[in-house]
């Protein structure tokens, strides 16, 4: 069983330039009013992440729909970003049998793509996970980079059952993906 690990996250902006070394490396401090961590990935404005509530759950899944992704299955850990009062990134984690865990479903509305959106939810997940054994991702090819920014490597066979029929599912659906596993300890 996966360990979800309690806490609001938030990234802010506090007027970091916007290099692409601030882009590039997301840093955790901790805040001195709440205590929580604060995540900052070189964005001009605040984007609070926080999990994704029971009655927002159609509004998410909606998204994933429109853009052909699996509906957010119960019991999975999803947060959602924030930019001023607006939704504007999904992300989750899906424990899909004991000890297979999948980092997935990353969303970025159109018109907050390339302010680190994305990144700032990655970041939030990973922090919200206790996995001894290895994360699992399953991207599509044209951001590996992004996902092997975070440590994720290209997974050798044999998958476990859960990801290895979720990939052949997309390949036979000819979408361009790879496998990648993070092996961490917490």
């Amino acid at each position: 069983m996966v360990r979800w690990i309690d806490g609001g996250l938030a990234q802010g902006g506090a007027g970091a330039a916007a290099g692409t070394a601030d882009r590039r490396a997301s840093r955790e401090s901790v805040s001195a009013d709440n205590a929580r961590p604060r995540y900052t990935a070189g964005v001009a404005a605040a984007i609070t992440i926080r999990e994704l509530g029971i009655d927002e759950r159609t509004w998410a899944d909606e998204r994933y729909r429109a853009i052909g992704f699996a509906e957010t299955p119960a019991g999975a850990l999803a947060l959602v970003a924030e930019h001023a009062g607006r939704r504007v990134g999904l992300g989750r984690l899906v424990e899909h049998a004991p000890g297979v865990v999948e980092l997935g479903g990353i969303w970025t509305d159109e018109a907050a793509r390339g302010a680190g959106v994305a990144r700032a939810m990655v970041t939030a997940l990973l922090g919200r996970v206790a996995v001894a054994a290895g994360l699992w991702c399953i991207p599509f090819r044209h951001l590996l980079a992004f996902y092997q920014s975070f440590g994720f490597t290209d997974a050798a066979l044999p998958w476990p059952a859960p990801i290895a029929r979720k990939a052949a599912a997309l390949i036979a659906q000819e979408q361009p993906i790879a496998v990648l596993a993070l092996h961490r300890r917490r």
